[in-house]
């Protein structure tokens, strides 16, 4: 069975034209696969709207098309998962040594805590926050939404939330490759509120601190979550040396 080529043996430049290939092929699969998705546009963009307590309007000719391009290139992107998950259990063994197993094990994580981070959004943040930001005006403001603008808030934080609960997996690689330790996380808890401050402020597609604290919250629980999981580690590790 061929083994996926190191850094060591490939170089820098050969590891460069392996991504090259790699992000072309993805690129021509999320293509291939927003074409398939874009009848089925009209079905998705109403999942997608059930949040939102009232109808979405447009502003602009083209608005109902790029709406629906929108969602089947996100619904493209999801098909094209499946492909993206191989990449990565391919770069966790690479690149952090894993056996097979393990990297399989990581990606399906991977994939469980993204789905854990997209479900948290559509069912808990996305309906929070359209019922603070639409009533903001009350009774005097009409309130209302372009197709546009929903779905670059609505993808925007799914995809946010879906980036922010890789967290722990994520810290969970840098330990193994020895880049952090959870001494270092923990003496350096009040810059990380900070950064993820930062993060979450860069990550929201709205400039609002309501819609900003409901990230940054989960966020810091996560870094949280992330100090646990690494303990766990740590304290199991002598037992498996032993056995």
């Amino acid at each position: 069975m061929a083994t996926e080529p190191s850094i060591l043996t490939t170089g820098l430049f050969g590891q460069v034209e392996v991504i090259r290939r790699r992000v072309f092929r993805l690129a021509l699969t999320i293509l291939a696969m927003t074409i398939a998705a874009y009848p089925f546009a009209a079905y998705l963009l109403s999942f997608i709207k059930q949040p939102l307590p009232g109808p979405l309007t447009i502003y602009a000719p083209l608005e109902g098309f790029l709406g629906y391009l929108k969602v089947s290139l996100a619904a493209g992107i999801i098909l094209t998962s499946p492909l993206m998950l191989y990449e990565l259990k391919r770069f966790l063994q690479t690149v952090c040594r894993l056996p097979a197993r393990s990297a399989w094990v990581g990606t399906g994580v991977a994939a469980g805590l993204f789905g854990a981070g997209v479900s948290f959004c559509y069912l808990v943040i996305l309906p929070v926050t359209l019922r603070f930001l639409l009533g903001y005006g009350g009774d005097n403001i009409a309130s209302g939404i372009s197709v546009s603008k929903y779905l670059s808030l609505t993808l925007g934080l799914a995809a946010a939330c879906g980036v922010m609960f890789e967290l722990p997996l994520v810290a969970r690689i840098l330990h193994r490759l020895g880049l952090v330790s959870i001494a270092f996380l923990t003496d350096n808890r009040r810059y990380a509120i900070l950064i993820s401050a930062i993060v979450t402020a860069i990550l929201t597609p709205t400039p609002d601190a309501y819609t900003l604290s409901m990230l940054l919250v989960p966020l810091i629980g996560l870094y949280e979550i992330s100090i646990i999981v690494l303990r766990i580690v740590e304290y199991r590790q002598p037992q498996h040396e032993e056995d």
